[in-house]
């Protein structure tokens, strides 16, 4: 594995609310060299068994991944990646299971979050039909995002970033709380399938930050394995910060783009040399966990 090669290990499909499907992503991956991709969608695994397949024989190392939004023991909110280096993505889709019934349940609130949305945008003057919203979902995870399209749409906003800005960000006039799995339980449920929990995005976690290392220190010993360090919103001194942080904790070192295929996305699919670009050299020992001994070279 070439140490210069870019890696993504944060990217949304249609299986939530990306713009790809899954078997379009590890193209564009296998296309723009990646070395390592993760599909991490929102609340959901329903795009893996795609995706794993997809990447057969394409030199991408594929890792399954999940994207789950988490109530915080000291107050407020994240969000946690959980990353299955070896499980089958049948074994993560099973709906019996732990796991399958807990998405199951943060998804079913969300279904009765977006009506709530829905009327207090017409209560704002800004109305939109239920059906209009489920255009622009392309798998069965319907959220804020999609919203923001049919406001988009609609013409009652020039961007997606405007709708969250104006109503749908929380403490905006739109939005809605909805239920979230504890941080615990979060935890719990990743690691007991073997997975790696990382915090994802730390640095735009609310408040000014000062906060931010206590609160990775409290989650090592509830089970967290690592921290998206390399984010493309995240300053040079917010990278800095976490990487003394998880060098003292211990903690893996991931990052990636978050990537949706929308225009509003801070970076494109794998980054851009010189802008923000991801490589096998700076998350070695995440990649080395998820696919043990990899032999790297320098081209």
């Amino acid at each position: 594995m070439n140490r210069n090669a870019p890696v993504d290990l944060h990217v949304h499909s249609t299986a939530s609310d990306g713009a790809l499907t899954p078997g379009a992503i590890v193209e564009s991956a296998a296309r723009l060299g990646l070395a390592a991709l993760a599909i991490s969608d929102h609340d959901t695994v329903d795009g893996l068994p795609e995706a794993r397949e997809a990447s057969a024989g394409t030199g991408v190392r594929f890792v399954p991944a999940v994207e789950l939004s988490v109530n915080l023991l000291s107050g407020g909110s994240a969000h946690l990646l959980g990353y299955f280096p070896g499980v089958e993505p049948d074994v993560l889709c099973d709906k019996s299971a732990d796991l399958g019934m807990a998405l199951a349940r943060v998804r079913a609130a969300r279904d009765t979050r977006n009506p709530r949305i829905i009327e207090k945008l017409a209560q704002l003057g800004f109305p939109l039909f239920e059906e209009e919203v489920l255009e622009f979902a392309g798998g069965d995870v319907v959220g804020r995002p999609h919203i923001a399209q049919a406001l988009l749409a609609r013409g009652y906003v020039q961007t997606s970033r405007e709708a969250f800005d104006r109503f749908l960000a929380r403490g905006r006039p739109a939005y809605v709380e909805r239920e979230r799995l504890w941080e615990n339980t979060a935890l719990d449920l990743i690691r007991s399938l073997g997975g790696l929990p990382v915090l994802a995005h730390p640095g735009l976690m609310d408040g000014d930050g000062r906060n931010l290392p206590a609160l990775i220190r409290s989650l090592v010993p509830r089970g967290l394995s690592g921290l998206e360090v390399y984010y493309p919103r995240h300053s040079a001194e917010t990278v800095a910060m976490l990487l003394r942080e998880a060098a003292e904790a211990g903690l893996l070192v991931s990052g990636g783009t978050d990537f949706h295929g929308s225009p509003e996305d801070s970076a494109g699919m794998g980054g851009t040399q010189g802008v923000f670009m991801v490589k096998v050299s700076q998350v070695e020992g995440f990649l080395r966990r998820c696919f043990g001994d990899i032999e790297l070279t320098e081209e």
